[in-house]
């Protein structure tokens, strides 16, 4: 092993930690490959920067665009609700799988994240209605939406990635459709899959779940102990706040130091701020008679003006408020506006861990809830603007000229058209998309601004140098030498699975995309190795890298619909990893037959 190798090697692992633990977000983590890669010297000043001007990254950031657009638009809804009166008609045996199907074909051209936003509309109108019973449907759709959105080239980020992997060596760029066969019938095989399981495994929302979060869902809020308050001078354990009438107390913050353990014995002081976990209930009854005020605000002036008045929002993945921490939330919000707490569902854990997990990472994620109080009119605009979705929100149709939701379609249609014919790359094609969204006044540059997941470009802006790295040191052909020993001996159709089986693994707890970018360059110094055609074991790390099925957060649709406090995490990995078994066997069968 060469010292640039052991290096490479070195941030890998170090990457690898910080995905799992969650220390840092992702493009921070994605940051520091790119200037550890930098520093080190095993890649160039213009090779650590060369993601930001990479091919696909700079389609995905146009597709992002031509996104927004369809949403502001009202393209996707309109669609969605053309859909919706015809198929609710329907038994939910017939009615859920072609929901499936219809999300599925959505996001194979749409991106699959705005896609599923708009059924979770639509999905909850219905559900207020009393057509449909949500906690059976919203976790089908998410996962429906992500096997839709392997099926073509755009569907999905990571198909571009390995796509263009594939393209820098030298074995060529996928074409729009190469891989939907498998695509298509890896979705068909597993909506009836998922509609059984669902039906067996899913909860039934009882009627007064569905009006009452007063007890459903707990919070995590930050409050002040004012002066007078009967918690001075006592233990925490002789208080209230200690695990009875369901407050848990997790964090006392005095001065600059933050107290984390011994709580128990701890005794409060004026002033100290307390971190605590508790119910709506107990958080508009409690804090009062307490002596206690909402972090950084007028207790007297909420309780004149905003008695009652709770509008919970769920944070998108395109969010401007992700990675803020409670307090910079609270900050950025007009006087009339403030934060209440962040969700923290008391039916998931009550292990002391969860919440310890919650604050060492200090800032927040897409699928977090938050309760805010104040004017209903300015929390609908702050909602409209900055991607937050009311957690019970019926869906409304938006006044925009009809010109615009036709100028918007025909842009992803003339994308559709041009890449699949090969008439044009999908990064021209894009471009041309755009440029017809943005001249046609469909969009404009600030909504894009704020629209972009900025947080997806940096992280495929600091991975796609890691992936230079492990070429031009031999770091993928050192590992792929002892994987070749291991392998050598061993059938095409299990050297996929092995593949898929690793990618869809680790796909559920590091990012797709990074997924990607580190098994690919490994795979194609194998299939080298082996003389085997690199297409299908690509195939196998493209689907393999979306199929995260088995976490919440395995893929942003999945963290938003778990944001609802719907579903357990074994909702998830009961479902998801019978659906990945059933997914693995049928790829280590069907990818060889097709590819190889």
């Amino acid at each position: 092993m060469t010292l640039s190798i052991a290096i490479v090697t070195g941030i890998l692992l170090i990457a690898f930690a910080l995905f799992i633990s969650e220390k840092f977000t992702v493009d921070k983590t994605a940051f520091f490959i790119l200037s550890s890669l930098l520093i080190t010297g095993v890649v160039t000043p213009e090779e650590a920067i060369s993601g930001f001007s990479d091919n696909a990254v700079l389609t995905i950031l146009c597709l992002m665009i031509i996104a927004i657009s369809l949403e502001k638009n009202g393209v996707v809804s309109l669609m969605a609700q053309k859909i919706i009166p015809i198929v609710k008609k329907l038994p939910i045996w017939i009615f859920l799988p072609l929901l499936m199907m219809t999300v599925g074909f959505f996001s194979g051209f749409i991106a699959t994240t705005a896609v599923v936003i708009i059924f979770i509309k639509l999905v909850n109108e219905l559900d207020k209605l009393g057509k449909i019973d949500r906690s059976k449907v919203l976790l089908p759709i998410s996962f429906a939406g992500i096997l839709g959105g392997s099926c073509t080239l755009m569907g999905t980020s990571t198909n571009l990635i390995v796509s263009d992997i594939s393209r820098k060596s030298g074995i060529g760029r996928f074409e729009f459709f190469e891989f939907s066969i498998a695509g298509v019938i890896f979705l068909l095989v597993s909506i009836p899959i998922i509609y059984i399981l669902a039906n067996k495994f899913l909860p039934k929302t009882p009627n007064e779940e569905k009006i009452d979060i007063h007890n459903k869902f707990g919070y995590i809020t930050a409050v002040k102990i004012k002066s007078g308050s009967r918690l001075i001078g006592k233990k925490a354990s002789e208080t209230e706040i200690w695990d009875e009438n369901d407050i848990r107390l997790i964090k006392v913050q005095r001065g600059k130091r933050h107290l984390k353990s011994d709580l128990k014995s701890e005794v409060l002081q004026e002033n100290d701020i307390l971190w605590l976990d508790l119910t709506l209930e107990d958080l508009t009854a409690q804090t009062e008679s307490l002596g206690l005020n909402i972090l950084g605000v007028d207790q007297d002036l909420i309780e004149e003006h905003f008695t009652n008045e709770y509008h919970e929002v769920i944070i998108l993945p395109n969010s401007r408020f992700i990675n803020m921490s409670i307090e910079e939330f609270n900050d950025t919000l007009p006087d009339n506006v403030y934060v209440k707490g962040i969700s923290s569902d008391k039916k998931r854990s009550h292990h002391d861990n969860y919440f310890k997990k919650i604050f060492s990472k200090k800032f927040i994620i897409p699928g977090n809830r938050v309760l805010l109080t104040g004017s209903l009119p300015e929390i609908q605009k702050i909602a409209n603007n900055n991607n937050l979705l009311f957690a019970n929100t019926v869906i409304t149709n938006p006044r925009i000229p009809t010109y615009k939701k036709i100028i918007s379609f025909i842009a992803i249609l003339l994308v559709i058209v041009l890449s699949a014919t090969n008439t044009f790359s999908i990064l021209k094609s894009c471009i041309l998309g755009v440029a017809l969204c943005l001249f046609s006044g469909c969009i404009q540059l600030k909504d894009a601004y704020t629209g972009i997941n900025w947080q997806v470009i940096f992280l495929l802006a600091g991975m796609i140098p890691l992936g230079i790295a492990m070429h031009n040191t031999g770091t993928d052909m050192f590992i792929a030498n002892y994987l070749y020993l291991v392998l050598k001996s061993v059938p095409a159709s299990v050297i996929i699975s092995i593949i898929f089986a690793f990618t869809m693994l680790m796909s559920g707890f590091v990012s797709n995309n990074a997924t990607a970018i580190i098994i690919a360059p490994i795979v194609i110094a194998i299939a080298a190795k082996l003389n085997m055609d690199p297409k299908p074991l690509l195939y196998a790390v493209m689907f393999g890298a979306n199929f995260s099925f088995y976490t919440p957060m395995g893929y942003q649709t999945n963290a938003i619909i778990y944001g609802l406090g719907i579903y357990k995490f074994r909702h998830f990995l009961i479902i998801g990893s019978i659906l990945s078994v059933v997914l693995l066997v049928l790829a280590s069968f069907l990818l060889p037959f097709l590819y190889l």
